[in-house]
C-alpha cells in the first residue's frame, strides 16, 4: 500500500504543472521533480573548406570529403538542453543530509533515443562541512568555468564555447568518438566528487576523481592501462565579483595521439603512457544588468617513449581565450554575446618534424531572448566558427566539418524551465 501510495502521490505531482512538484516518500525523504524543455528549429551550412595538402598540419595531412564540403545544408528541430530530472534530501542527523540526483537528457523533437541517468546522477552526503557525491557529474573544471553561460544553456547548443576553448583542433565529432579524449569538459562517470563550504566569506575548493575513459571498458592488462583523471578548483565570489582557477589531469586517456593520424597514434602500444592537463583561470563581474566574463585555458599533452618508432605523437599544446557579455535590458529583453580564439599551438612528433600550421580558430555568437513569463522565453541565437586551413572544431549536431571548413549556424526556438 505504501508503494502504491507513492506512485500516485508522483503521479499526480507530474500531472499537475502548477502545483510544486514535491513530495515526501515513505522513506521519509523530500522528493522534487524538475527540467527544461529548449526545443529549436535551426538551420546549418558549412563552406569555405581547404582543397589542397598543401601547408596543411602534420597532425591531419589527410583531406576529410576530398577537399568538398563534409556538411549538408539543412533545416532541423534540435533539443539542446532539454531535461527532465528527479532529486531528493533526507536529514539524518547531526547537521547531516543524504542527498541524491537523476537527471536525463528527453528528446523532445522525435521521441526516442531519450535513456536514464545522461546527465548528472549521483548520490552522496551533505553538511557544514561540504558536500560529498558519488556517481556520474559534471567535473569542477567544467562548473568552475564558463559561468555565464549563453541565453540559459553552458553546453549541447552550437553556442557553446568548449569546442575551441577545450578540446583540440585536429580532429572532429565534439560529442563522442577519440576527441572526447581530449576534452576538458565533461561529466565523468565513476566519479568521487568533493566541494568543500565556503572560507573567507566565498572561497572553496572542488576536486573529483574519476576511473575510465570514458567507462570502465578501457582498463586492461595488454596492454596495461588504468584511465584516470583528477579534476580540481578554487572559486571566490562575493558581491559583483567572480574569480576561479582550475587545473585537470587525464592519465592515458592519449588525447593528442588518437586525434592525429593512425601512424602517430600510440594507444595501442602498451609501452606508451599519456598525461593530458589543461589549466584555466576565469573572472566574472557583474554591474547593473551586465554580466562579463573571460577565460584563459591552456592544454598541453605528452606522450612519453623516446624509444617509439619514429613519427610518432610526442606532444601537443595550444592555449585559447574567451569574451563573453550577458545584458539584461529588462524584464523581458536579455541579449549575450561571446567571442572564442584558439592558437595554432606547438607540436613534435619521435625524431620528425611536425607543424601546427592552420589549427587555429575563431567563433562569434550572438543572441537575443524574450521573455514571456519568468519560466517562458522565446530566443534567436546564430553562431559562426571559422577554422584554420587544417582545423575542424566543430560545434554541429549531426556531421562534423572538413578541414578548414567555416560553419555557420542559427535557430529559433522557446525555453520552457519546471
Amino acid at each position: 500500500m505504501k508503494r502504491k501510495t507513492l506512485v500516485l502521490a508522483v503521479g499526480a505531482a507530474l500531472a499537475a504543472p502548477s502545483a510544486l512538484a514535491q513530495i515526501k516518500s515513505p522513506a521519509g525523504s523530500n522528493w522534487e521533480f524538475y527540467g527544461k524543455f529548449y526545443p529549436e528549429f535551426a538551420h546549418v551550412s558549412g563552406g569555405g573548406q581547404t582543397t589542397s595538402t598543401a601547408g596543411l598540419t602534420t597532425l591531419a595531412p589527410t583531406l576529410t570529403s576530398g577537399g568538398n564540403s563534409n556538411l549538408v545544408s539543412r533545416s532541423e528541430m534540435l533539443v539542446s538542453n532539454t531535461y527532465i530530472g528527479f532529486r531528493g534530501s533526507k536529514d539524518i542527523g547531526s547537521g547531516t543530509k543524504a542527498i541524491w540526483q537523476l537527471e536525463q537528457t528527453v528528446s523532445l523533437d522525435e521521441g526516442v533515443g531519450s535513456t536514464l541517468a545522461t546527465r548528472d546522477t549521483f548520490v552522496g552526503l551533505a553538511a557544514d562541512w561540504g558536500t560529498f557525491r558519488l556517481g556520474f557529474m559534471d567535473t569542477p573544471f567544467k562548473k568552475a568555468g564558463d559561468v555565464v553561460g549563453f541565453l540559459g544553456v553552458s553546453s549541447g547548443n552550437f553556442v557553446q564555447t568548449n569546442p575551441l576553448l577545450r578540446q583540440v583542433g585536429f580532429s572532429n565529432n565534439a560529442a563522442a568518438g577519440p576527441n572526447r579524449a581530449s576534452r576538458f569538459h565533461e561529466r565523468r562517470g565513476n566519479a568521487i566528487d568533493f566541494a568543500s563550504r565556503d572560507f573567507f566569506g566565498g572561497l572553496s575548493y572542488l576536486v573529483q576523481y574519476s576511473v575510465g575513459n570514458p567507462d570502465e571498458t578501457t582498463i586492461t592488462n595488454t596492454p596495461k592501462r588504468f584511465p584516470r583523471f583528477v579534476s580540481q578548483a578554487v572559486k571566490w565570489e562575493s558581491g559583483p565579483w567572480y574569480f576561479a582557477a582550475m587545473n585537470e589531469v587525464h592519465f592515458d586517456f592519449f588525447g593528442g595521439s588518437v586525434n592525429a593520424t593512425a601512424a602517430q597514434s600510440n594507444a595501442a602500444d602498451g609501452r606508451a603512457h599519456s598525461k593530458d592537463m589543461a589549466n584555466q583561470v576565469t573572472a566574472m563581474y557583474k554591474v547593473g544588468g551586465h554580466t562579463f566574463e573571460a577565460d584563459f585555458i591552456k592544454k598541453y599533452y605528452k606522450e612519453n617513449g623516446d624509444f617509439l618508432p619514429t613519427g610518432r605523437f610526442q606532444n601537443y599544446s595550444n592555449n585559447a581565450w574567451m569574451a563573453a557579455w550577458e545584458a539584461r535590458w529588462s524584464s523581458t529583453w536579455r541579449t549575450s554575446f561571446t567571442y572564442v580564439s584558439a592558437s595554432a599551438g606547438t607540436c613534435a612528433l619521435i625524431n620528425a618534424s611536425c607543424s601546427t600550421d592552420g589549427l587555429e580558430g575563431k567563433q562569434f555568437s550572438a543572441g537575443v531572448s524574450y521573455y514571456l513569463d519568468p519560466s517562458v522565453y522565446v530566443f534567436l541565437i546564430g553562431s559562426k566558427v571559422i577554422n584554420g586551413k587544417s582545423a575542424r572544431y566543430d560545434n554541429v549536431a549531426n556531421g562534423s566539418p572538413a578541414n578548414g571548413e567555416d560553419v555557420l549556424q542559427g535557430a529559433v526556438g522557446l525555453s520552457y524551465s519546471f
